[in-house]
């Protein structure tokens, strides 16, 4: 979906632009204060939540997305391997587990240079891309945790490039 903004619009704080972004495309979104902005969609395979934040200091936007899997500490080291050996094939962002709560997460941080839109249309797009990423590793989460795949199994299995359909 394309979203129109006028060519005019600049911002003091990005995540004003991207909320209203977020809403358009009718996601629910909630503000947890001027500089992070959570916002969750449903997908082909699981909800996922996004953070946004805005750090006017370095002027960066930080996009983190979770899932609905939690790593037990039994399958931490396992998890680790699958991160490295898809971390390794990735071109934009990186997969992580979040260390309170033990969750995979995917993670970009966008420098902005000039506070217009363009900015918010390029975001857009990254923001897209993580999901697309989520959407294709996730299926590789559930074959370690749940279904004692080989990371190494796991990891090719999802990387590898499907033509067509049946």
């Amino acid at each position: 979906m394309d979203i129109e903004f006028s060519k005019n619009i600049s911002f003091r704080n990005p995540l004003d632009a991207l909320e209203e972004l977020i809403c358009l495309k009718r996601w629910p979104c909630s503000r947890a204060n001027e500089d992070e902005l959570i916002a969750e969609i449903k997908s082909k395979l699981c909800p996922y939540r996004l953070y946004i934040a805005w750090s006017g200091e370095i002027n960066t936007i930080s996009l983190t997305i979770t899932f609905d899997i939690k790593v037990p500490d039994s399958k931490r080291l396992e998890s680790y391997e699958l991160l490295s050996l898809i971390n390794e094939n990735m071109w934009i962002g990186h997969f992580d587990i979040t260390s309170k709560a033990g969750i995979p997460a995917y993670r970009y941080t966008y420098l902005i240079k000039n506070k217009d839109i363009e900015c918010i249309k390029i975001f857009d797009d990254i923001v897209n891309i993580g999901i697309s990423q989520c959407e294709k590793y996730y299926p590789s989460f559930q074959m370690v945790l749940w279904e004692d795949y080989s990371p190494f199994l796991a990891a090719k299995t999802c990387i590898m490039e499907t033509k067509g359909s049946a």
